[in-house]
């Protein structure tokens, strides 16, 4: 699992699918200016998943977009809820074309108070999982060799 790649497919994705957006970056160094509206997408943490039973690590991804668009534009209020939800859309069952990462699950999106840099900015955040496998699996071409078993012949009606 490149967690590189991953973030960067997200937001490839987001600005591809939303063309409103005008910055998508991952774990952004906040500045003083930035081009809005904009998309700032985070891993945020992990939880324990299901156990595919391949020796690989499971785990359960919480992703967080937060979408920043300046409070002084004209409807900015709608604007900043219509990309949220637009920023949902897209999430949600989406796999970014990567291996071993399940269809992402939405969960929320909702006004974010929380970054006081972003203070100047109105921003929403939405929250989604994907469900990721670490490692590698046992059941990989050239790990286990596969063979036919004979289990004694069954003579039926003799």
């Amino acid at each position: 699992m490149n967690f590189k790649d991953l973030h960067n497919a997200i937001c490839t994705t987001l600005k591809r699918e939303i063309p409103a957006i005008q910055t998508c970056e991952i774990y952004p160094a906040i500045r003083k200016e930035l081009v809005a509206p904009a998309v700032f997408v985070e891993l945020s943490g992990f939880e324990k998943g299901h156990d595919p039973g391949t020796e690989e690590l499971a785990m359960k991804a919480r992703f967080e977009a937060r979408i920043v668009v300046d409070g002084t534009v004209e409807d900015s209020s709608v604007v900043v809820r219509s990309l949220a939800a637009e920023v949902a859309r897209v999430v949600n069952k989406n796999t970014w074309n990567v291996k071993n990462v399940s269809p992402g699950e939405f969960i929320s999106a909702e006004v974010d108070g929380f970054r006081p840099e972003l203070d100047a900015y109105l921003v929403w955040l939405v929250e989604w999982v994907h469900y990721l496998h670490v490692g590698e699996s046992v059941w990989l071409e050239g790990k286990i060799n596969t063979h036919i078993i004979n289990v004694g012949n069954i003579n039926v009606g003799s």
